[in-house]
């Protein structure tokens, strides 16, 4: 029983350690456009944030195409075009929604097959910072030979000085951390064996 009292502590160690410096090397919101890829792709979530940031670099020139991968079967393109900055034709012809996607997984996924139909290698993910290590780990395992350039937006769960902003958004980073963890191992296994 002692021994495996001691695992249990150990591991208990071992993984808040690891959620320190998960947190610690968050990756810091964009401030810069970013450099013209072919395509850009959102993950949605964030409470419409993340949309409205990749409809305006894509607005600007980033890509020729947008995947809005996630998107809740009840949304209609016209309710996300309230997000829309740019010219109505650019929306209408170059937007594309995915409605498929009910995890990270099937981000990817939506993704994978979004890029191989248009012959896209170079791609703009945007996403919440707390949410990006996890996007680009399962995104690179499904498509390791594009080149996934992240472009972070900022979630509102870490204060100025790097900490999470609250109890509420330290258990978020805490779950977003076991969940980072669970798909770098999974990344891991061949993808016939899964």
């Amino acid at each position: 029983m002692r021994r495996l009292t001691a695992f249990l502590t150990g591991l208990a160690l071992l993984w808040a350690g690891g959620l320190v410096l998960f947190i610690a090397a968050l990756p810091k919101p964009a401030d810069h456009a970013p450099d013209k890829v072919e395509g850009v792709a959102v993950y949605t979530g964030g409470g419409g944030t993340r949309i409205s940031t990749a409809m305006a670099i894509f607005a600007d020139g980033a890509g020729e195409r947008l995947l809005i991968s996630g998107v809740h079967p009840n949304t209609s393109a016209a309710r996300l075009s309230e997000f829309w900055v740019g010219p109505k034709g650019q929306f209408d012809c170059c937007v594309d929604l995915g409605r498929e996607a009910l995890s990270t997984e099937g981000n990817a996924g939506e993704l994978n097959a979004w890029a191989t139909s248009h012959r896209f290698s170079n791609i703009i993910l945007v996403t919440s910072d707390y949410h990006m290590p996890r996007a680009l780990a399962v995104t690179r395992a499904r498509m390791p030979n594009a080149t996934i350039t992240p472009y972070v937006v900022a979630s509102g769960y870490l204060n100025d000085q790097g900490r999470p902003a609250s109890v509420q958004a330290g258990l978020k980073l805490a779950g977003e951390y076991t969940k980072f963890l669970l798909a770098r191992v999974k990344a891991l296994i061949p993808v016939g064996n899964r």
